[in-house]
């Protein structure tokens, strides 16, 4: 279970990009994982070739929201996740995980 998170990026850009987060667990091990809105998946992303249509795929730690990104709502989500046991299968670790 996560105990905190902190944002790596400006809730500002999220029109146009993600918002990387990184969480704290209980354990210490620290993870992380991405936040993007529907309007950013419009300005980002590959182009498939030949259209003006964008693809997004293989990010299992991609959170989409479809509404604007708070700090609040951003938690909330994560508590959200966290409720259902996922947190760890949609975060990837940024650190070793500890060995008992």
């Amino acid at each position: 279970m996560f105990q905190t998170f902190t944002l790596r990026d400006d809730l500002e850009i999220q029109d146009t990009g993600a918002i990387e987060v990184e969480l704290h667990m209980r354990d210490g091990i620290r993870r992380w994982c991405y936040f993007v809105t529907p309007t950013a998946l419009a300005a980002c992303g590959d182009w498939i070739e030949g259209t003006h249509i964008r693809i997004h795929y293989g990010a299992p730690h991609m959170i989409v929201v479809a509404g604007r990104l708070t700090e609040e709502i951003i938690g909330q989500a994560l508590m959200h996740i966290a409720s259902g046991g996922e947190i760890e299968k949609w975060s990837l670790p940024i650190q070793p995980e500890k060995r008992s």
